[in-house]
């Protein structure tokens, strides 16, 4: 899965992102990780497809990921974000979507941004 060489990715930089490679997960979180005091990083896979078809054959592979970062502590959030944009795009993953989200019960801060890759096969 597309999903977990991202993550492997992310954790090898977990120092310059200065989030705690343990806190690294991907399609879920485990429930003891819900509630820590410290930032926790959630990757995804959106879509792994074949396509742009030509004479009935995909000439190309779309993959697209989602991170989400739920904040905590003191982490930089403008930081933590330029430096996983500047690590994905390193990999051709480029972002498509980015929002911000606040949970009405703790008030805690998460953003989630979308990357996609496309390659010729």
């Amino acid at each position: 899965m597309v999903s977990n060489v991202i993550l492997d990715i992310l954790k090898k930089n977990s120092d310059e992102l200065k989030i705690d490679s343990s806190n690294f997960f991907a399609q879920n979180i485990p429930q003891q990780y819900v509630d820590v005091e410290n930032t926790v990083v959630l990757v995804s896979e959106i879509h792994d497809i074949f396509t742009n078809r030509a004479s009935d054959i995909s000439t190309a592979k779309d993959q697209m990921i989602e991170i989400q970062i739920f904040y905590r502590g003191d982490t930089d959030d403008e930081n933590t974000q330029n430096k996983i944009n500047q690590i994905l795009e390193k990999q051709y993953f480029y972002q498509i979507d980015s929002y911000p989200d606040i949970d009405p019960v703790t008030g805690a801060f998460s953003r989630t941004m979308k990357y996609e890759h496309t390659e010729e096969i």
